[in-house]
């Protein structure tokens, strides 16, 4: 049984010259489901056979993160699999597949529902951020042999659902022989412990030993050394920079508060043009950052040892990193703004159909609103992103991002109706 994504059913006179032909014809005979492979040689090949490239990284049953991935991911219970094998790429490269041998008692056509519902969320994900990992999953695939099913989250689909086929029709690959060991010593043969040493060794130097019932010194204990105070946690206070910036005077700050100030004052300095306009000024500030600055993709891999970073989220991570989300890049652009002057406000909202955490900016100039997603502007991607791609979300109006799934509390911001300084090529 094939379960495709997002596969339409078809309606009016094609469905009905689709149900004489089925009618007419004969039973399909169903494909075996049955294999004397393992999950894990059916999943490497279906990811060669599939087009992925690289070592991935392998969860296998015994290890605490397969049972995890199983279970926070794919949504299956404790017990749901009887045996499998997931390959995943890690990073910003959404390339996974898996094969799951799936208990007697459970319902593959549930399980594969799952599966579509991870898939469908992980799409989400990449949404906006790396749009050819969000098209690579929007395209993945889920299919059910008897109680295997699979998933197929890989360059083509086809050519691996084909490798995996073939698994039930073709006797699996031959297990590379174990090393060969070195047999027993010949007879006679000297064990290494019976080697004489050589003449040439040194001879260890006399120590002296301590008279019969004498009591040893002790040696003297070193002095423990202070443990050192431990650090004030830090968090990011916009309002606190501000300050600082109009009295001239960051000395006080916390390091992490003086070397965002420090990044700001070269950037402002040396990349924003001081007589340029308002315009001028943010266009400058926007493409600094998405030339400086790249998404934390760790945000988007299930690799187990990724690990964010904790900034990512503040204008430390983007300024003095070179990473963030997008909380990081709109708290980034509305620090640039308030220190030029410019009114800016965030805009916290959803994407993906209200189903992911996002947020942007909108700017006044002139009198008028514009929207700006500096995030979306600075998409992952696995070549050099045009000038165009880089102001797709650049001054655009509020029913621009309405058109391309951004959602907010309308009633809560300002309408961006603003055309005049739209970027234009």
């Amino acid at each position: 049984m094939r379960l495709r994504k997002r596969r339409a059913a078809p309606t009016g006179l094609l469905a009905a010259l689709l149900a004489l032909t089925l009618c007419a014809c004969a039973p399909a005979e169903e494909p075996p489901a049955d294999t004397a492979w393992t999950p894990e040689q059916m999943v490497r090949a279906l990811w060669e056979a599939g087009g992925a490239a690289g070592e991935p990284a392998v969860l296998l049953p015994g290890d605490p993160l397969y049972d995890a991935h199983l279970a926070e991911h794919y949504g299956l219970e404790a017990g749901a699999a009887a045996d499998g094998a997931v390959l995943l790429a890690g990073g910003a490269d959404p390339r996974e597949a898996a094969v799951l041998l799936l208990a007697d008692g459970t319902d593959p056509e549930e399980a594969a529902g799952e599966l579509e519902k991870y898939l469908s969320a992980r799409a989400g994900e990449f949404t906006g951020y790396s749009p050819e990992g969000a098209a690579l999953l929007e395209g993945a695939e889920t299919v059910v042999r008897g109680q295997y099913l699979s998933l197929l989250a890989v360059d083509d689909p086809a050519a691996a659902e084909e490798a995996f086929d073939r698994c039930f029709t073709q006797p699996p690959p031959e297990e590379t022989p174990p090393a060969e060991t070195a047999g027993p010593a010949p007879a006679g043969s000297p064990k290494p412990t019976d080697s004489p040493a050589p003449s040439d060794a040194p001879v260890p130097a006399e120590t002296t030993q301590p008279s019969p019932g004498a009591e040893p010194e002790p040696s003297p204990s070193p002095e423990p050394e202070p443990e050192p105070e431990p650090e004030a946690p830090w968090s990011y206070d916009e309002g606190q920079l501000l300050e600082a910036w109009a009295a001239g005077d960051w000395s006080g700050l916390h390091e992490k508060d003086r070397a965002i100030l420090d990044r700001c004052r070269e950037v402002l300095d040396t990349v924003v043009p001081a007589g340029g306009s308002e315009y001028d000024r943010e266009l400058a500030v926007h493409d600094w950052m998405v030339g400086w600055a790249s998404y934390d993709s760790n945000t988007l891999s299930l690799l187990p040892g990724f690990r964010e970073d904790p900034d990512n989220g503040n204008p430390y991570g983007l300024l003095v990193n070179g990473r963030g989300i997008c909380s990081g890049y709109t708290s980034t652009f509305q620090l640039f703004m308030d220190l030029l002057g410019i009114e800016c406000i965030t805009v916290e909202g959803t994407a993906y159909g209200g189903s992911e955490a996002h947020a942007w900016n909108q700017v006044r100039l002139d009198g008028e609103w514009y929207c700006v997603d500096v995030t979306w502007d600075d998409p992952v991607a696995s070549f050099p992103v045009p000038d165009w791609m880089a102001h797709s979300y650049f001054n655009v109006t509020s029913d621009y991002l309405r058109r391309t799934d951004h959602q907010w509390d309308e009633s809560a911001v300002p309408e961006a109706t603003g055309t005049a300084y739209a970027w234009r090529r």
